[in-house]
């Protein structure tokens, strides 16, 4: 609940919770940042946003289960994951 949402991870779980940026986020302190648990000096991390580097947004799934939406056709770095450079 540190969105102040408590329908989200990890009392439930939406498709787009992030439940990989909530967990460091908590396990770092943001619990104790917002004043339900020990004091600042305890966590001084706390107050950033650690993340995976992944986005993930609700837009990502569809509104009905499996929530996942058809893949994109082609990858948009290329083959392989390499970025495709035009010729000049």
């Amino acid at each position: 609940m540190i969105g102040g949402d408590s329908a989200g991870f990890p009392n439930g779980r939406r498709p787009g919770d992030d439940v990989v940026d909530i967990t460091l986020r908590v396990a770092m302190g943001r619990l104790i940042t917002l004043g339900l648990f020990g004091t600042m000096s305890q966590a001084p991390s706390g107050g950033l946003d650690f993340t995976d580097g992944a986005f993930v947004q609700c837009t990502d799934f569809d509104t009905n289960f499996p929530y996942i939406k058809n893949p994109l056709p082609g990858s948009p770095n290329g083959p392989n994951g390499i970025p495709t450079v035009p010729n000049p």
